[in-house]
């Protein structure tokens, strides 16, 4: 229904718009109702993936074999900033301190520069 007064984390118009939608189930669909109520996923266009898949209406891809371990959980769709670290690591072979300046990197609006210094 949405009602989720007193419970800040998810009583934003945003939130309350997207609990019906995904109908969380248990604690860790409320991690994951936070954390895709945020610009990264919602500008990468996760949320209609992941709700999809949530509904069976799409099949889960987790893009690489490698990586299903790393995005088993939330449906084949990277929504946490660990994902994205564990997926540089695995798929890059990113050392702990490389994958947490791409994490860096990504989170600033004028990544270009930050990022090319990364791809050398």
């Amino acid at each position: 229904k949405g009602d989720t007064i007193g419970m800040f984390q998810v009583e934003s118009r945003a939130q309350i718009n997207f609990l019906p939608r995904s109908k969380p189930q248990c604690f860790y669909d409320v991690v994951v109702q936070v954390a895709i109520i945020r610009p990264g996923p919602i500008v990468g266009k996760m949320l209609s993936h992941y709700i999809r898949r949530r509904q069976g209406l799409e099949e889960i891809d987790h893009i690489h074999p490698w990586l299903e371990s790393t995005l088993k959980r939330t449906l084949g769709v990277p929504l946490f900033q660990e994902q994205l670290l564990r997926m540089s690591m695995i798929m890059a072979g990113f050392t702990g301190g490389q994958a947490e300046e791409l994490r860096r990197a990504m989170g600033f609006k004028r990544a270009d520069k930050r990022l090319a210094k990364i791809e050398k």
